[in-house]
C-alpha cells in the first residue's frame, strides 16, 4: 500500500498541486495565499462541522481528520489553519441558537482566535464588555469572526463558579472590533499567519458567548463530542500529512542523489532503505492509532452514550502520539538525506520546521504522555487540560 493510499481520497486531493505551487513562497509571505482559501472554502472544508441547519455539512470527526491530514500534505501551514477554522465550527452547536446563526448561516464566515482565557469580561445588561489580547490567531488574515477566552470579572476580580473556580466564557466578535498585532515570525508553519490580536471595551452579547462545559444547544452527535478533544485529534493529523510529504520528498531524493565518495545513488544505500522503512511504520502506525481511537469514540457517542474522562485522553494520548510519531519520521528522513536537507530550497526543512512548530502545541506536548500515566495509576485529572471540556455526562 503507497502512502497516497493510506488516507482515503477527500475534497482536497486535486488541489495538492495547486496548493503548493501557490504557497511556494508561503515562508516569506506568512499567510495562506487568497487563492488556496478560496478553493478550500468552495470545497466546503471551513463548513465541515457546521450544524446542518446553519448551511454547513456536520460530517463525522474521522472524516474531517481525513480532510485535515490531506490538507496537511499539500502543505503543512493550510491543513494547521483548515484544522483550526473548520474544527470552530463545532461552536455552531455550542453557542445559543441567535448567536450560532448570526456566525455560521454566512457561508463565508472563518473563525480565528484562541481558546485560552486571557480575556476579561465584565457582566452586563444582555452580554458582557470585554478587553484582552490573545496569542495564535491562526489564519487571521482571512478571518471574519474571532473567538477569545475571558474570565469573567466584576471590579476587576474574577467571579467565582459554583465549583470554586473562576467562570470563563469563550467570546465571538466580528473582525471589525478586532486589532491585529503583526507577532507570528516563527520557525515553522510561517504561514498561519497565527498572530496576537486585541479587542479593548467590546460588547459582546450573551447569545455569542459560549464555554466548553455547557450543554451542546444542537442535538446531533458531533456536538456531544468532547470538542478539546476532538480539536486534539485534528492537529494530531497535520504532522501526519506533512510526513506523507517528506515521505515522497525523500525518496525522490534519494533516487537522483549521488552519495559522496560513492558511486551509487541514496537509494541504494541501506541506511537510507532503513530509515525510510521505519519513517513509514512510525506514520502509518500513529495514523491508524488515532483514526481508530477518534472512531471508537464516535461510535460509542453516536450509539448515545456519554464520553468519560478517559475517553477524553484516549484521544489527547493518540493524537499527541501520532504527532510525535509523525515528528520522528521526519527527522529520520532528514537526517538521511544528509546535507542537502539543510537548505531552505529542499522540501524535507519545512516539513521538519512545520511539524515541530505543531507539536509544540497544548494538545500535542508531552505532556499528555504524563497525563495517559496518571490516568492508567487512578490518579485525578480534573485539574488538567484533559477536563476543560469535561461536561460530567458519565454521572
Amino acid at each position: 500500500m503507497s502512502m497516497s493510499e493510506a488516507a482515503k481520497s477527500t475534497v482536497v486531493d486535486p488541489l495538492v498541486a495547486m496548493i503548493r505551487a501557490e504557497c511556494a513562497d508561503i515562508d516569506t509571505s506568512r499567510a495562506i495565499p487568497t487563492s488556496v482559501m478560496q478553493a478550500l472554502r468552495a470545497e466546503g472544508v471551513y463548513r465541515m462541522l457546521v450544524p446542518e441547519e446553519f448551511g454547513g455539512a456536520e460530517v463525522d470527526p474521522v472524516s474531517f481528520l481525513r480532510v485535515v491530514e490531506a490538507a496537511s500534505y499539500a502543505d503543512g501551514s493550510v491543513g494547521w489553519c483548515a484544522a483550526i477554522h473548520g474544527c470552530y465550527g463545532t461552536f455552531g452547536g455550542m453557542l445559543p441558537a441567535e448567536g450560532a446563526r448570526r456566525v455560521f448561516a454566512d457561508a463565508n464566515t472563518i473563525v480565528a482566535g484562541a481558546f485560552r482565557p486571557t480575556g476579561f469580561a465584565t457582566p452586563v445588561d444582555g452580554g458582557f464588555r470585554v478587553t484582552g489580547r490573545w496569542p495564535f490567531a491562526s489564519g487571521s488574515t482571512h478571518a471574519t469572526w474571532y473567538l477569545g477566552g475571558c474570565t469573567i470579572v466584576r471590579d476587576g476580580k474574577p467571579l467565582i463558579g459554583p465549583t470554586g473556580a473562576p467562570l470563563m466564557r469563550e467570546m465571538f466578535f466580528p473582525a471589525q472590533v478586532v486589532e491585529i498585532l503583526d507577532t507570528w515570525d516563527a520557525t515553522g508553519l510561517r504561514g498561519t499567519a497565527s498572530h496576537d490580536y486585541t479587542v479593548s471595551d467590546v460588547f459582546v452579547p450573551e447569545a455569542l458567548t459560549a464555554w466548553f462545559k455547557d450543554r451542546p444547544t444542537c442535538g446531533g452527535p458531533l456536538y456531544r463530542m468532547p470538542p478539546i478533544a476532538m480539536f486534539a485529534a485534528f492537529l494530531g493529523a497535520v504532522p501526519l500529512g506533512i510526513a506523507r510529504h517528506a515521505l515522497d520528498e525523500f525518496v525522490t531524493l534519494a533516487a537522483g542523489k549521488t552519495v559522496v565518495f560513492s558511486a551509487s545513488v541514496l537509494a541504494d544505500k541501506p541506511m537510507a532503505q532503513e530509515r525510510l522503512g521505519r519513517a513509514k511504520a512510525l506514520i502509518l502506525s500513529g495514523r491508524h492509532y488515532l483514526v481508530q481511537t477518534l472512531r471508537e469514540l464516535w461510535e460509542k457517542v453516536e450509539a448515545g452514550h456519554a464520553p468519560t474522562m478517559s475517553d477524553r485522553g484516549a484521544v489527547w494520548l493518540a493524537a499527541t502520539h501520532a504527532g510525535h510519531s509523525a515528528f520522528e519520521a521526519i527527522e529520520l528522513l532528514y537526517t538521511a538525506a544528509g546535507a542537502s536537507s539543510v537548505y531552505r530550497s529542499c522540501p524535507l526543512d519545512r516539513c521538519l520546521r512545520d511539524a515541530r512548530t505543531a507539536v509544540q502545541h497544548l494538545t500535542l506536548q508531552e505532556s499528555n504522555f504524563e497525563l495517559a500515566g496518571r490516568d492508567l495509576l487512578g490518579r485525578e485529572l480534573v485539574l488538567s487540560q484533559w477536563a476543560t471540556d469535561y461536561r460530567g455526562e458519565d454521572k
